[in-house]
């Protein structure tokens, strides 16, 4: 019975020492936070956010005006491009597009005469294969070449080694977005996207 009452008694200052320790933490950011405000020029899931939704909507309406097709849609004729005939399924877990909206934009594709859906056989799943009309792969061919020259025009100014670093970073900020909830294991660092209120209320950029 002793020894069990000093376990407990252990137990019970090992959790207090460890709320203590959490306590003066969290006091520590809040007092580090203090008089300062998200800089959102730099708070990279804006920054990203906003240059997507600009690419998007200048993407679709070139390609609405220039080949009659949604970006979401050209997206889907590409993928069979490059896969080959393919289920609704198979499209949107591998390219990243929503569910709905490759089941509404194949459909509107099929009525283009730009894709064909057929029904596989002695498929117990009702399971319906997507293929490339002749359409569709004239389509794409047309529009190989200015693609690329937009990518080009996009790009223009960026040596390939500056484009593989954004690429490397991407790929980077991708596999971190799954973190990004964990705990604080360390100070803010020097490049938080933050800007320091003033006694008049302008925001000055950076930390300190």
């Amino acid at each position: 019975m002793v020894g069990d009452d000093k376990q407990m008694v252990a137990r019970s200052n090992r959790q207090k020492a460890a709320s203590t320790r959490s306590r003066a933490k969290a006091e520590e950011l809040a007092k580090e936070l203090e008089g300062l405000t998200l800089d959102f020029a730099r708070y990279l899931p804006t920054v990203m956010s906003s240059l997507v939704a600009k690419l998007r909507a200048n993407a679709n309406v070139f390609f609405t005006q220039s080949y009659g097709v949604s970006l979401a849609e050209w997206r889907i004729l590409s993928f069979l491009a490059e896969y080959g005939p393919a289920s609704a399924y198979d499209i949107w877990t591998r390219s990243n597009l929503d569910k709905a909206v490759v089941s509404r934009e194949t459909g509107t594709l099929s009525k283009k005469g730009l894709v064909e859906i057929e029904a596989v056989k002695g498929n117990v799943r009702k399971r319906s294969e997507i293929r490339l009309s002749k359409a569709g792969v004239a389509l794409l061919k047309r529009s190989f070449s200015e693609v690329l020259r937009r990518h080009d025009n996009l790009t223009a100014g960026l040596d390939p080694a500056s484009i593989e670093t954004f690429l490397r970073v991407a790929r980077h900020l991708e596999d971190r977005i799954v973190h990004m909830s964990d705990p604080p294991s360390r100070p803010l660092t020097k490049h938080a996207p933050v800007k320091r209120i003033g006694k008049t209320g302008k925001a000055k950029t950076g930390k300190a």
